[in-house]
């Protein structure tokens, strides 16, 4: 070989030196970045060379389909059960239990308690002003909660609208990387940073829709749904959602009031048609639409039970069958058409507020002409013995079995409170999930140990590569000399 050739050689292994060290150092820089699809660089003879020498053949870069589907699904189902768990977690603060300072149970034990104090004194006013302090505290426990869980349908609301925006952002970024993609493959450039941001754009939209993705031969990827709904295929769909700041309960996308999804301008049933289920999109239409109505409907039911327990044919027998009762619905007789929503409308009888100037009206009646014997306490004890009372509920929503009041406060804590923790355990069992596919996606991604090893490696080529230049710079100084 000639000096000339062997020199050629060792330059083409520094410069394919130079580019593997490269390619390990951007593996190593990022070793923690699961977004990072690992590079490993490829050498061939120099066929142009008639001494030989190397040449980059090519950079792979590594990626397993079938591993970044189970992690987009793990993705979409871990999102999903932590919605879910922090609504239940809020949703249980809000209603407590018996034990719970300021619960409506714990209210409705206070309720209780002032009517046995009273009834033990009845000649007491300021005992009897305590039955109306405590009554109106569980009326507004009942309106507060109703309030709270429209407070939750609003904030889920307001999240959908943030995850479509961010849907339609994520799926026009992925369709513009497509084609960045596609030009850089057609120049001969190095697309692999693309690859890694439109894999880094999947990750972060399918937490909100378990996606399927289709890698076409140009290097544009096709994305859908994992029901098969197409969001990306050279276009992206556009998807529609109207928020709606203020949410009350009777509010419903049936009645129109409150906005669905449209993609492309069409309707898309969520929860319902199958298309898009799974992740944090369907997960907040859920808890709008399904888990935070039916959690009013139940609390509607027992504000229409205290109504119903405490007004006419009840206790107080001075009350006539169109009477407002002790609990009222916004001052006005129940009507039994109008029950959605009665948890937020429930209000103590004017007659009986606190500042009444006739406060012995809890001991005699609502509708008494006139105050009766001061030690008379019959009335009381009936009320305090209605609370516990198991009677068959007017509402359907609390089944037909006859129950108290106390009871049914008792089981909406209880049905709360094991929600709750099942949810937390959904959410705890997803994200081991997840964990697991990112160990297992890790596992085939960088590793530093082996990039140091074959930095090891490519230090002793350079050496020797260098070595070679040296040598023939030497020779090629001593022919000079001759």
């Amino acid at each position: 070989m000639s000096l000339s050739g062997a020199l050629s050689n060792a330059m083409s292994g520094l410069v394919a030196n130079a580019r593997g060290t490269t390619v390990i150092s951007s593996n190593i820089a990022n070793a923690l970045n699961e977004n990072y699809g690992r590079r490993d660089i490829s050498l061939s003879t120099n066929a142009t060379q008639t001494s030989g020498g190397v040449i980059v053949a090519n950079v792979t870069r590594h990626a397993d389909p079938i591993l970044a589907y189970q992690k987009r699904l793990a993705l979409a189902d871990h999102s999903a059960a932590s919605a879910q768990s922090d609504f239940q977690a809020t949703l249980e603060q809000l209603i407590g239990s018996v034990d719970t300072i300021g619960s409506v149970a714990e209210k409705l034990t206070r309720f209780e308690t002032a009517l046995l104090s009273s009834a033990s004194d009845p000649s007491s006013e300021t005992r009897l002003r305590n039955i109306s302090v405590a009554s109106e505290a569980f009326a507004g426990g009942l309106r507060d909660t109703s309030a709270g869980i429209d407070a939750l349908r609003s904030r889920a609301d307001a999240e959908l609208a943030n995850t479509v925006d961010r849907l339609n952002s994520g799926l026009l970024q992925l369709e513009q990387l497509n084609a960045q993609i596609m030009t850089a493959r057609h120049l001969g450039q190095n697309a692999h940073g693309l690859m890694d941001r439109r894999d880094a754009t999947l990750d972060v939209l399918a937490e909100f829709v378990p996606l399927h993705v289709v890698e076409r031969d140009s290097g544009k990827i096709a994305v859908f749904t994992a029901q098969g709904r197409t969001l990306l295929d050279e276009r992206a769909v556009t998807i529609g959602f109207a928020p709606t700041s203020t949410i009350l309960p009777h509010m419903t996308v049936e009645n129109g009031l409150l906005s669905g999804m449209t993609i492309n301008g069409k309707p898309v049933g969520i929860p319902g048609n199958g298309m898009m289920n799974g992740g944090s999109l369907e997960a907040q239409f859920n808890l709008r639409d399904v888990s935070a109505p039916q959690m009013q409907k139940r609390l509607d039911a027992i504000a229409r039970d205290a109504i119903e327990r405490f007004g006419p044919g009840g206790p107080d027998t001075t009350l006539g069958v169109t009477d407002p009762g002790i609990f009222t619905d916004n001052g006005l007789n129940f009507d039994v058409a109008n029950e959605t929503g009665l948890a937020g409308r429930i209000t103590l009888n004017a007659a009986l507020w606190v500042g009444s100037s006739e406060p012995w009206r809890w001991r005699d009646g609502l509708n008494a002409t006139a105050q009766g014997d001061v030690g008379q306490s019959d009335l009381l004890l009936r009320m305090k013995a209605q609370l516990n009372l198991a009677a068959v509920p007017g509402s359907t929503v609390l089944g037909s079995a006859p129950r108290s009041l106390v009871d049914h406060l008792q089981e909406l804590s209880n049905t709360v409170a094991a929600q709750r923790v099942g949810s937390e355990e959904a959410r705890v069992a997803t994200f081991s999930r997840l964990t697991e596919l990112r160990d297992a996606a890790a596992s085939d991604g960088v590793n530093t140990d082996q990039e140091l090893q074959k930095l090891i490696e490519l230090e002793k080529s350079y050496a020797a590569n260098a070595r070679v230049v040296q040598v023939v710079d030497d020779m090629l100084s001593e022919l000079l000399r001759i």
